[in-house]
């Protein structure tokens, strides 16, 4: 292929397979849970879609789980069927329809389908293991610093029987029509704590020298190549890194690639890094560097030359992919995260669209901590992840009736409502009393290390305007200019406003924080559109229900200020998963940001504020101060909603102006209303 991007769409061939282009959705899990539809036809569905919207190769992750480890789970009883509800257990047989049927699926869009091979290790439990309370396991007793548990030494007769398990688990993927196989062997898994001097301390021929460290992974692999047979793809995904104190350095990864190409056994290697010391940072966010490992998977790929090498992690645009297969550094680019956001992306590009792909925020903030929260994958603004049967490609169903539509405000939910109604055939007026498109999200993406949300403002404005909707920039929409506008709807996105009370959930009796009227106390907002208002030494009251308030700091810090917050919980960032704080930290403090937990702020007196330990009613007094923010959550805009009622034929409430929440749930906010029109 000529073009932008000939060599990202140049056919590969890897071993038995031949790829029609370099992109590949690499292995990611999605949990997705009930709800819109069977979960075993919400994974089919899912992985579908990444091969229809043009992906190579994708590449599906799953576990594998002796027998014997499935009867101490279950007393006894052999696993009929999976006890965990979805398609992630390619060791069960009772599986095997359903893979053969997502097989099948996949090619028939002219993708190859691989699934990746994974045991868990010290540092994560199995859906299974954690319900029926078995220990993880590791190669050594050594404790995991992110599951704080002590694991089982494995026996040999365990290794002997995961040894087995991953062969039958890649002999029963062949017979579903698979074109392959990927071992996990990184990120501080079970394989890759063999690999790894600093968690495998064993004496006996799974320890010590390299080539025991290496022997259950390459065991593996020659049980495998031994079921399956060399029409069968087999890949490894390898850290070119550990990153940890004692673990594997790039020096090691090359020697490990070197010796896993002379077994003749591989037919690819998956380039990735880290362990759970950083986790999630192998999942890196916009704060990270582009391509993480690829420096890493360059390396390794002039160790094992004509070895095919992919790279994964926060690769987030043909351009960007078509530079690291052009310079040598790797032959295939993992994008899980770019096409979970838009599994379009492949054929987009291909036809010269890239304008139009919805790129990766890399919040992590909908589909790493969606997942790791328990609401299975996400995107921020692909609503269609997990519900890709009732809104994914093609699925856009024309109104039954083309209505006149006005819809108030230009931020996320307004500029989602008024896309979708758009699509659907419907003439859309949009006013957005500002000169730019974008509403909160334009404070949002100020922030250096939230800067990734800019992308949900180019793309949705890029779609309306290619989409060729009427927007009044600069233009209150009064009621009598909407009257006059003569709508069959309106959709009221006028968002919200910060609460400047003070007044706080956990001290329901005091309706207003004394001294809050001051000067000196500004809101999250008023740092952004006010920033000459904020002086040198700042105290943040966070009791933000979601993240402002810790993000809203970093932003000072990086301005210059001193910043310490205040929070009575304890830590900031509610709503955001435990796991992910460490990262946070390590960032917010080299940049001067204190952080004061279980702490009640009770008064404000000038530059000195009040508070108590929430736990003990301690006073405790803090000096000194120049400027208080209130991070305290927003309050609803719904007046124009309001008076609208009964002048209209029909309204509908979107985003904020309905309840203040996250970004994601205005998109879908809008997006709904679009569909019901």
């Amino acid at each position: 292929m000529t073009g932008p991007f000939e060599h990202l769409f140049a056919p590969l061939k890897v071993g038995p397979m031949t790829l029609r282009n370099r992109i590949v959705v690499p292995p990611h899990g999605v949990s997705f849970t009930s709800g819109f539809g069977n979960t075993i036809e919400r994974v089919i569905d899912y992985h579908v879609e990444r091969a229809r919207g043009g992906a190579a190769m994708i590449t599906m992750s799953n576990f594998v789980m002796p027998p014997s480890w499935q009867q101490l789970g279950t007393w006894g009883d052999n696993l009929a069927t999976t006890p965990f509800g979805t398609l992630d257990m390619a060791s069960d047989p009772a599986l095997l329809p359903a893979y053969r049927r997502l097989a099948t699926a996949i090619h028939e869009q002219g993708a190859t389908f691989v699934v990746q091979l994974n045991t868990t290790g010290r540092q994560y439990w199995a859906t299974g293991m954690v319900a029926y309370g078995l220990p993880l396991v590791a190669p050594s007793p050594l404790p995991c610093p992110r599951m704080r548990q002590i694991p089982r030494e494995m026996t040999i007769g365990d290794i002997e029987e995961f040894i087995e398990t991953f062969a039958v688990a890649a002999a029963n993927m062949q017979e579903a029509g698979t074109d392959g196989v990927e071992i996990l062997a990184a990120q501080g898994y079970l394989l890759s704590e063999f690999l790894s001097p600093h968690t495998n301390q064993r004496t006996d021929r799974y320890g010590g020298t390299l080539e025991n460290r290496m022997r259950f992974l390459v065991e593996a692999l020659a049980a495998i190549r031994k079921r399956t047979g060399a029409a069968f793809a087999l890949g490894v995904r390898m850290n070119g890194d550990d990153f940890a104190p004692g673990g594997l350095t790039l020096a090691d990864t090359q020697e490990i690639a070197a010796r896993l190409r002379a077994t003749g056994l591989v037919d690819y290697l998956n380039i990735s890094g880290m362990t759970y010391h950083q986790y999630p940072a192998w999942i890196a966010d916009m704060a990270a560097p582009e391509a993480t490992f690829a420096d890493q998977a360059a390396a390794i790929r002039r160790t094992v030359p004509g070895l095919p090498i992919c790279v994964v992690t926060r690769i987030g645009s043909p351009e960007l992919g078509e530079r690291l297969v052009a310079s040598g550094q790797t032959d295939m680019v993992g994008m899980a995260r770019a096409l979970i956001s838009d599994p379009e992306l492949p054929n987009k590009a291909r036809r010269g669209d890239s304008d139009d792909i919805r790129r990766c925020t890399y919040s992590n903030q909908s589909c790493s901590m969606g997942q790791t929260l328990g609401r299975g994958v996400g995107c921020l603004h692909n609503t269609a992840v997990g519900k890709e049967a009732q809104l994914g490609i093609g699925k856009m169903k024309p109104a039954a009736r083309r209505k006149r539509v006005v819809v108030v405000g230009g931020g996320p939910a307004g500029m989602a409502a008024a896309r979708v109604a758009t699509e659907r055939g419907h003439e859309v007026v949009l006013f957005e009393k500002d000169e730019r498109l974008g509403g909160q999200n334009l404070m949002t993406q100020q922030i250096a290390s939230r800067r990734g949300f800019a992308e949900v403002t180019r793309w949705q404005e890029h779609r309306l305007r290619k989409l060729g909707v009427e927007i009044r920039l600069g233009s209150a929409a009064t009621i009598e200019a909407i009257l006059t506008a003569t709508p069959d709807a309106v959709i009221v996105a006028t968002g919200s406003t910060p609460r400047r009370s003070g007044h706080s959930a956990l001290r329901p009796d005091v309706p207003r924080l004394p001294g809050v009227e001051q000067a000196n106390v500004l809101t999250v907002w008023d740092v952004f559109q006010n920033p000459d208002r904020v002086g040198a030494r700042v105290l943040l009251i966070d009791e933000d229900p979601h993240l402002a308030g810790l993000y809203t700091a970093e932003h000072l810090a990086d301005l210059g200020r001193q910043v310490e917050i205040v929070t009575a919980d304890l830590l900031p960032l509610r709503e955001m998963h435990i796991n992910y704080m460490p990262e946070i930290y390590r960032r917010v403090r080299p940049k001067g940001v204190t952080i004061r937990t279980d702490t009640l702020v009770t008064g404000i007196d000038g530059s000195t504020v009040h508070g108590t330990d929430r736990y003990t009613n301690a006073a405790r007094l803090i000096t000194g101060i120049d400027t208080i923010v209130l991070a305290m959550g927003n309050e609803v805009n719904d007046g124009l909603a309001h008076a609208l009622k009964g002048k209209v034929g029909e309204l509908h409430i979107v985003g904020d102006c309905l309840a203040p929440r996250k970004i994601e749930e205005a998109i879908l906010d809008g997006e709904r209303a679009g569909w019901m029109l």
